[in-house]
C-alpha cells in the first residue's frame, strides 16, 4: 500500500474502523490517524480528512478480522485501541492489514515487530487495570457512589465488571478523569459514557462528579 492522508475520526473504535475501511477502499495507507479531539484548536482541522463514523463499515470490518484472523486477533485490537501508546492508530492499521493478510498465525507471530509491540503494550494495560483497583476510593452522596480516577490507559472498560459486582455499591459514577469517561449505573442503566461531548468544565474530585456530571447524565 502507499501512504497517503492523515484522519481525524471521533475517537471510538467504530471511528477507527471505519477510516480503515476507507483507507482499504483506497488501497492506500494512511499516514497519521488522531482523535478529533487531539486536533481540535490546535492545528488546522482541514489538513485532515474527516471521517464520519459507519457502524455498518465497522462492522463488517470486525467480522472480517474475527473469520480471518480470529477472535484473538480481535481481541487484540480492542485491547490495544485502548492502551495509551503512541501512533496506536496507525499501529493497530498495519496490524489489521497483516491480521487480514496472513489470517490466524498473527496473533501468534513474536517475530513481527508489530506484533511484539502491541502485545506488550496489552500486558501493561491489564497490569494497570488490576493494580488500579484496590485503590479506588469511592464517595458516597444520595446513595450514588462516585470516585475518580487518572490511568495512563484508558481501563475503564477492562475494570467496569469487577467495579459493578461489588455489593457494597448501588448506583455508581466512576469517572476517568484523563480519558474524560464516566461509567455510570442507574437504576438498570449502565453504560460509558464520553463526557467531551457534554461541554462539562473539568472535574476535579468525586464530588464534582456528582454535581456536574451525574445529574446531567442521568
Amino acid at each position: 500500500m502507499d501512504f497517503a492522508d492523515d484522519y481525524i475520526y471521533d475517537g471510538t473504535l467504530e471511528g477507527f474502523l471505519t477510516v480503515a475501511v476507507r483507507c482499504f477502499r483506497k488501497h492506500r495507507a494512511p499516514h497519521l490517524i488522531v482523535p478529533d479531539y487531539m486536533v481540535r484548536g490546535r492545528v488546522e482541522e482541514s489538513d485532515y480528512t474527516n471521517v464520519i463514523t459507519s457502524y455498518k463499515d465497522a462492522g463488517v470490518l470486525s467480522d472480517h478480522i474475527n473469520s480471518i484472523a480470529t477472535a484473538e486477533a480481535w481481541q487484540n485490537v480492542t485491547d490495544y485501541f485502548l492502551t495509551c501508546s503512541r501512533n496506536k492508530e496507525t499501529v493497530l492499521f498495519s496490524y489489521i492489514y497483516k491480521a487480514l493478510t496472513v489470517g490466524a498465525p498473527i496473533a501468534e507471530d513474536y517475530s513481527d515487530p508489530t506484533v511484539v509491540k502491541i502485545r506488550k503494550a496489552v500486558e501493561d494495560l491489564y497490569r494497570e487495570a488490576q493494580s488500579l483497583l484496590p485503590s479506588i476510593d469511592f464517595y458516597t452522596r444520595d446513595n450514588v457512589s462516585t470516585a475518580v480516577i487518572e490511568p495512563r490507559n484508558c481501563v475503564l472498560p477492562i475494570i467496569s465488571k469487577p467495579i459493578l459486582k461489588r455489593e457494597c455499591l448501588d448506583d455508581v459514577a466512576l469517572y476517568d478523569k484523563r480519558h474524560c469517561l464516566l461509567l455510570r449505573r442507574s437504576g438498570e442503566v449502565t453504560d460509558i459514557i464520553d463526557v467531551r461531548k457534554m461541554l462539562i468544565p473539568d472535574i476535579r474530585n468525586a464530588e464534582d462528579v456528582y454535581n456536574r456530571i451525574w445529574k446531567r447524565a442521568s
